[in-house]
This record gives structure tokens, C-alpha cells and sequence, in this order.
């Protein structure tokens, strides 16, 4: 089980940023479909739909499901192509990417964005900062609803993308201001700063949205936490559900931008303040409607919720709920697990300080089982520094170093090392490292596990690694 990285992979938009050619760059083709037939082939563009263009890939499916359209391909070759579709027809095309523009960028200027606390030579993906509604829509993405243009605004209520997801913040417009970092020249401001205007809108138009705070102390904690939450209830049902989420600072934050960390105390300040609100909710509203995330659970060390407190975990991938439901599913899983294994396997499970606080209880249970001996190795970040504690921002040099140290310790073999799949993308860790390199490395080799129990109980029954 590991920690939900609560800042959101970049890799799906990267190469879609850096693609603003007209139209959408066909993948591939169904043989035997429309498009095959008329000559499409991978590499084309679809550039219009009855005349009009495509912008992406949510405006594609909604314009082609049903209707009966004519499609515009320019070809590889320079020509066009014409194929009609009737109602009943699939074109038969996949895309290359998921937005055909440019993805919209964000012009916000928040103290705590990531994106600021990364150095220079990391993935390239990483560095897009986008606050596109396309990608909170597809994705779950969370956007500030800063730059959406009234055309924007139209095409979300015309095509009906819900939910959304919204980083709120704060509802107080002066206070929000200050944590998008949106500077005020002579009284007036060219992004305004509202929240609660965009969001009514929303909620006319019954677009559900799922909202994020992250808490800053002495900035959006306390009576303004209080005013935001109470603010957002008001529109519920079309704000389903709030995250709050503690504030990341690491050791790269530039000094102008630098905030206060969030102690053990402002995380008992914090649950304190919601814990009576999320039972106003649930009398009024019937449900919690504010959820805190793990890390201020685990900081503050106070007990985690139970399993119904999350409510179908709405916010789970915001890192809500996640060790409850770890925990929910190892009471079930750890039923299936063997008595005995048939030979000897010394296992080095690799994961972030937060992960190694969650999960003492299933290592010793894993070490009841014959011919099993199972270490926890705490990665700690050496590129975000150690107060970035979750698995899914290991670096794959710093998971290489501490296995390579645990390899000295470790007196049986053969001996192998679990590491959680959140810690990559695309088969690379933050850094570029793939599990090879971690290998070559630490000398220990090197089996990416699936999350929650399953990928526990997979690893156990393959074949040890040598």
C-alpha cells in the first residue's frame, strides 16, 4: 500500500502541449472501419466535423456519438479527405493524443505550486503547469476555473462535462488571490480572483464538482477554512465533496515563495476545525462533505476514519481514504496468504516514510509466513527533502542508495526488493531511472508491485527474483 502522490501526473498532457498542429494525429485504424475504407491511415489528421474544428478528444466523441456527420482528414500526402458518417457508423479511428491544441496553460502564480519546487534537468513533462477543464474533466485534474473564456464556460454546459474538479482554496476573494498569487495593481486585478461566481454558474448548469484545499498555515487554516467549507456546502449537490489537503514544501521552494510547514499541531488544528462541520454536514446534508487527507492524520497521529466515514471515497485519488481502504482490503487479503513459502525469499519492501507508517502491522504478518523475511526500507528524498514523504515522489537514485545499504545488512538469499508501481510513470522513475538502472545500481533485483494487497499477494506466489 502506498500514499497517493496528491500532485497529479503530467505525463498524459506533455506531448499533447507541444502538438498544436491542426487537428488530431490518428494512432490508429480499425480494419475493415469507415475510415480504413476511404484511405485513412495512421499518421493523418482529423482536422473537422461538418465543418467546424476539433479541438480534442472529448469534443470528438460528443460530436460523433449518434449524429450523423461528415468527417475532414488531411492526409500525410497533403490531400483532403471527405468520409460521411451516419448515425449507426463508428469512423473506426483512435488519437494519438487526447487534446488536439494547445493545452491551456496556467497563469496563476500560487506560492505552493510544485511545478516552482522542481530543479532543473527532471522529465520535461513535469514542468507543464496546465489548468486545462478538459484534462479535470478526463482526468481529474484540478483547475482553478482562473482562464476558462465564456465559450469555455458554454461547451462544458452544452456537452455536459461533470464532474469537474476545482481547486478552491479559499472562497474569501482577497485570500484566494493571495494563494494563486494574483497580483493586484491600482485596486483591480486581471484574473478576478471569485471562486463562488464560477462555481453558481456550475451549479445552474447541474455540473457536479469536486473541490481541493490545500492548507497553508496562518494563510486559509482556521475561521477561513471554516468560511470555505460552509461557503461550498451552500451549493451542494453541485459541490459534491471537499479534499483538504496539506501544503508540500520542499527543500527546492525558492526563498520569496517559501510558506510555514504544516506541523503535528496545525494538523490537530485542522481536524479539529472540520471534525464539527463534517457532522453539521452529514445531519444536514447527508453527508461529511469535507474529508482530510491521510498525511494529516498520520501527522497529526491521530486514529484513521473508518471505512464508512469516506462514503464511496469520492477523493481517493487526491490521497483520501486510501490508507482506510489499504487496510479494509488487507483484512480480506491477508486470509489467502500461505502458511509456508517452498524456499527461502529475503524481500527489501522499498517505500516513502508515510507508507512505512501505515504499514508495520503487514510486514509483520508477512514475516509469520515460512521461508519469508520481509525488511521495510525507508526511501527517504534527497531531490524534495525528507518532509516530501510520499512513495509516489521517490526518486529512483534515492530507492537505489537505500537498497544498495539494506544489500550490506542482509544475510540470506536470494534476496529481492518490492517497489510500489506509484512511484513510476511510464516505467521511469521521477528522475528517468527505470528499475534496471535501480538494479545495476543497488545490486538488488528489482520487482515493481502493483498496489493495494493484490500486488502483495502476486509477488508472493511468482517466482523469486535472482
Amino acid at each position: 500500500m502506498e500514499l497517493a502522490n496528491t500532485y497529479p501526473s503530467r505525463d498524459v498532457i506533455a506531448s499533447a502541449d507541444h502538438r498544436h498542429r491542426l487537428g488530431g494525429v490518428i494512432q490508429s485504424v480499425a480494419p475493415g472501419s469507415l475510415a480504413d475504407a476511404a484511405g485513412v491511415r495512421p499518421g493523418d489528421r482529423l482536422v473537422a466535423l461538418d465543418g467546424r474544428p476539433v479541438t480534442d478528444l472529448l469534443d470528438y466523441r460528443f460530436r460523433t456519438s449518434g449524429e450523423s456527420v461528415v468527417a475532414l482528414f488531411h492526409l500525410q500526402d497533403g490531400r483532403t479527405l471527405e468520409v460521411p458518417k451516419s448515425a449507426d457508423e463508428d469512423l473506426g479511428i483512435d488519437f494519438a493524443d487526447e487534446v488536439f491544441d494547445r493545452v491551456q496553460i496556467c497563469k496563476n502564480n500560487c506560492p505552493f505550486c510544485f511545478i516552482y519546487q522542481l530543479p532543473k534537468g527532471m522529465r520535461r513533462s513535469l514542468y507543464v503547469k496546465d489548468d486545462d477543464y478538459r484534462l479535470s474533466f478526463a482526468h481529474g485534474n484540478y483547475v482553478t476555473l482562473t482562464n476558462l473564456s465564456e465559450a469555455d464556460f458554454r461547451r462544458i454546459e452544452e456537452q455536459r462535462l461533470s464532474p469537474m474538479y476545482v481547486s478552491v482554496h479559499a472562497t474569501d476573494p482577497e485570500v484566494r488571490a493571495r494563494l494563486l498569487g494574483i497580483a493586484s495593481r491600482n485596486g483591480s486585478r486581471a484574473v478576478d480572483p471569485d471562486i463562488m461566481g464560477p462555481l453558481r454558474r456550475l451549479a445552474r448548469a447541474r455540473i457536479q464538482v469536486h473541490c481541493q484545499i490545500v492548507l497553508c498555515p496562518g494563510i486559509n487554516d482556521g475561521d477561513v477554512l471554516v468560511r470555505t467549507l460552509l461557503d461550498l456546502a451552500s451549493l451542494h449537490p453541485c459541490t459534491q465533496s471537499v479534499a483538504v489537503v496539506p501544503v508540500a514544501v520542499g527543500k527546492h521552494m525558492p526563498p520569496k515563495r517559501m510558506l510555514a510547514h504544516l506541523t503535528k499541531a496545525d494538523a490537530a488544528r485542522a481536524l479539529a476545525t472540520m471534525a464539527p462541520l463534517q457532522r453539521q454536514f452529514l445531519r444536514l446534508l447527508g453527508t461529511r462533505f469535507a474529508f482530510a487527507a491521510d498525511e494529516l492524520y498520520l501527522l497529526a497521529e491521530a486514529p484513521i476514519p473508518g471505512h464508512r466515514h469516506y462514503e464511496g471515497f469520492p477523493q481517493l485519488e487526491d490521497g483520501i481514504g486510501i490508507t482506510r481502504l489499504f487496510q479494509h482490503r488487507w483484512a480480506h487479503a491477508k486470509r489467502k496468504l500461505p502458511i509456508r513459502l517452498p524456499a527461502p525469499r529475503w524481500v527489501a519492501f522499498a517505500t516513502a516514510e508515510l507508507g512505512a507508517k501505515t504499514l508495520g502491522n503487514v510486514v509483520a504478518r508477512l514475516n509469520a509466513i515460512g521461508n519469508l523475511h520481509v525488511d521495510m526500507v525507508v526511501v527517504h528524498n534527497s531531490l524534495f527533502g525528507e518532509r516530501i514523504s510520499v512513495a509516489g515522489l521517490m526518486m529512483g537514485a534515492d530507492v537505489a542508495n537505500a537498497l544498495a545499504n539494506w544489500r550490506t545488512r542482509a544475510a540470506a538469499e536470494p534476496a529481492e526488493a518490492w517497489v510500489p508501481a506509484v512511484a513510476l510513470r511510464d516505467g521511469r522513475f521521477l528522475d528517468d531511472l527505470t528499475p534496471a538502472d535501480v538494479e545495476a545500481r543497488s545490486g538488488v533485483p528489482v520487482r515493481v508491485v502493483a498496489p493495494w494487497p493484490r500486488g502483495m499477494l502476486e509477488a508472493l506466489s511468482a517466482e523469486p527474483l535472482s
